[in-house]
C-alpha cells in the first residue's frame, strides 16, 4: 500500500512547520511592527497550522487494527529527526523574501527533500509528531508465526520486548500501533 500523495504532502508541510515560523521571525520589522511581505507569511503560517491540525487528527483517529503481534525487538529512529535541520539552517543564511531567484532555489531544495523523504520512507521522522507523543521505532514482530521488521509510529510509552500490539499498515514497510496489550 502506498501513503498518498496529499497525505505525504501534509505531514511533509507539518514536518517543517517551525520553520515558517522562522521565516516570519525573520521577515518581521520590529521598528514599524508590520510584516515586510504579511501575504507570504501569513500563506506560510496558515499552510503550517492547516498541515500540523490535518496530521494531529488523521493520526489520532486511526482506530482500526489487525491481530495482536509479539513484539521480539526494538530500535530507536525518533533520533533521525537531526535530517531534518538541514532547512533550518539554510534559514538562517541569507532568506530574503524579495529575491525571487533565492526563493525558488528553496523552494525547489524543499521539493527535493520531500521527494527523498517520501522515496527513503522517513517521512514520519516527524518533530510536530514527536511533540505530541509519537516516536518511530524499527521493531522485530511476531506475526502467525512469522518474524517481520518494520517501522512503527507509536504513541508515548516506549514499545518494549514482548509487548503485544495491534498494528495497521500506513505504506509499504510503515505502521502505526492502534492497540498495546490488547484484550484478545
Amino acid at each position: 500500500m502506498k501513503l498518498r500523495l496529499i497525505s505525504s504532502i501534509f505531514i511533509f508541510l507539518s514536518a517543517y512547520s517551525p520553520l515558517a515560523i522562522i521565516l516570519a521571525i525573520q521577515d518581521f520589522n520590529f521598528d514599524t511592527w508590520k510584516f515586510e511581505h504579511a501575504l507570504i507569511v501569513f500563506s506560510l503560517l496558515g499552510f503550517a497550522v492547516l498541515s500540523c491540525v490535518v496530521v494531529i487528527v488523521a493520526v489520532n483517529c486511526i482506530k482500526t487494527s489487525s491481530p495482536p503481534v509479539n513484539v521480539i525487538d526494538i530500535s530507536n529512529r525518533s533520533g533521525e529527526l537531526v535530517n531534518y535541520s538541514i532547512p533550518y539552517m539554510i534559514s538562517f543564511f541569507v532568506m530574503d523574501l524579495d529575491n525571487t531567484n533565492l526563493l525558488l532555489s528553496f523552494l525547489f531544495f524543499m521539493l527535493m527533500m520531500f521527494v527523498l523523504t517520501l522515496k527513503t520512507h522517513n517521512i514520519f521522522i516527524n518533530p510536530i509528531l514527536a511533540i505530541v507523543g509519537y516516536n518511530l521505532y524499527e521493531v522485530t514482530y511476531q506475526r502467525n508465526n512469522k518474524q517481520y521488521q518494520d517501522f512503527c509510529l507509536v504513541k508515548s510509552p516506549r514499545l518494549m520486548v514482548n509487548e503485544q500490539c495491534r498494528m495497521i499498515e500506513l505504506s509499504e514497510r510503515l505502521f502505526i500501533i492502534t492497540e498495546r496489550n490488547p484484550k484478545v
